[in-house]
């Protein structure tokens, strides 16, 4: 039986690698600075869900770093929004 977890897991996996892909054709579309910053974030969001994914199943990390991992790449991801939004 498959967990729950990894199935929302490799959801957000796939649904943030869409919105990145989504970013960076309106990025090379738009060529709008401001886009670079929100297909940053989505990328960096992938990223984490990607590194997540593995560290989940290798059990190469600690429960407390991945947590550690988890909260910086959040700060990342809530500063290229801020970036994206408020900076314009």
């Amino acid at each position: 039986m498959v967990a729950i977890e990894n199935v929302l897991l490799a959801a957000e996996s796939v649904f943030a690698l869409v919105l990145t892909v989504i970013a960076v054709l309106a990025l090379r579309r738009a060529k709008d600075m401001h886009i670079a910053y929100l297909a940053a974030a989505f990328g960096v969001f992938f990223l984490k869900a990607l590194l997540l994914t593995i560290f989940l199943f290798t059990l190469l990390l600690s429960s407390g770093q991945i947590f550690l991992l988890s909260g910086s790449l959040d700060l990342v991801i809530l500063a290229l929004f801020y970036g994206f939004t408020l900076r314009r």
